[in-house]
């Protein structure tokens, strides 16, 4: 007799196997990460006593330093890449998850069906003929199929969220070994300005006021700053810019000139519109210090709140304490 037409033929055995497939799960595997060599600044530690050799190590460490501040940065870059990466795997891999288990717990159903009343029809035909399978279990077949399907799927999904979360770690030390790095190398180029400041440090007495100052630095602003004290004394003359005779920002333009930057302008307006604003407490030698609300008196920061500043008509360039004024108006620095 020929079969009618919606019946398929199966052995029990395929069945059973059908059943292993939809219900099972999918072994791990085990994802192996390449490990990262640290990023290390390679500079010595600077040795040199002169200011000369000073200098020049630190142009090396300054330029280590921002090698590896870019290296930094990129591994910065790659992490917030490597983290939305495994961001993306984790949610495809419970999309699938999610997508198979309707299907896997509908074959769970039958199985259980089967197994509990130990009814043939429930998988096999109604005669319980295993030459063929009824309109339910061809289903369950077919749809035992599908979720094989998205079972590797899902395999090869979890795998990729593995791959990801191994790389992102990888990736996250590498981000500490460079910023580790990082923090050795301006670490040392602290070190050199700290021996540069001690080679470079000028202690002045005012003989007109008593007050003593010292200047720290060898930058361009504390170089100014020990410039303008050799003129200590001189007399306040209005809108003067030395060389015998200075207003306050007469001064500034004066002694900035003398260390190679000619040509600002003498006027305090324009000068506080230049350089980097500082805060008081942030004050270094050579920055310049401004007063009153319409900026109509400036001096030069020399430290241990001090200032070098031309006062006024009848007056001379003097040390004051910062401490004095209570017009102070802010500060800024110009290298």
């Amino acid at each position: 007799m020929t079969p009618a037409p919606h019946r398929r033929r199966i052995t029990p055995a395929a069945t059973a196997a059908l059943l292993v497939i939809g219900l099972g799960a999918a072994a791990p595997v085990a994802a192996h990460a390449a490990p990262v060599a640290a990023l290390t600044a390679a500079a010595p530690t600077p040795t040199p006593t002169t200011e000369q050799g000073l200098r020049k190590s630190l142009d090396a460490l300054n330029e280590e330093a921002e090698i590896l501040t870019e290296k930094y940065n990129k591994t910065r870059v790659d992490l917030g890449k490597a983290m939305q990466a495994q961001r993306a795997a984790a949610d495809e891999a419970a999309r699938l998850r999610a997508a198979a288990a309707p299907a896997r717990e509908r074959l769970g159903q039958l199985a259980a069906a089967n197994y509990m009343t130990g009814a043939p029809d429930a998988i096999f035909g109604s005669s319980g003929s295993p030459d063929g399978l009824s309109d339910r279990a061809y289903l369950a077949q077919n749809q035992a199929a599908a979720v094989k399907a998205l079972q590797k799927q899902i395999d090869q999904a979890e795998s990729a969220q593995r791959s990801a979360e191994a790389k992102t770690a990888q990736v996250r030390k590498a981000a500490a070994d460079a910023k580790q790095a990082r923090a050795a190398a301006r670490g040392k180029v602290a070190e050199v300005m700290k021996r540069l400041d001690k080679l470079t440090t000028t202690h002045v007495r005012d003989p007109h006021t008593g007050l003593s100052a010292t200047i720290k630095g060898s930058g361009l602003p504390a170089k100014m700053a020990r410039k303008a004290l050799t003129k200590i004394g001189s007399p306040y003359v209005w809108a003067a810019a030395g060389p015998t005779g200075f207003d306050c920002s007469g001064l500034v333009v004066w002694a900035y000139a003398q260390v190679g930057k000619p040509g600002l302008p003498h006027y305090t307006g324009d000068l506080f519109a230049l350089g980097t604003k500082v805060s008081r407490s942030e004050l270094r030698s050579g920055d310049l210090v401004y007063f009153g609300g319409n900026l109509h008196h400036m001096g030069i920061y020399l430290g241990d709140g001090k200032f070098l500043h031309a006062p006024q008509t009848g007056d001379v360039v003097k040390i004051s304490n910062l401490s004095d004024r209570s017009d102070f108006a802010g500060a800024n620095r110009i290298s």
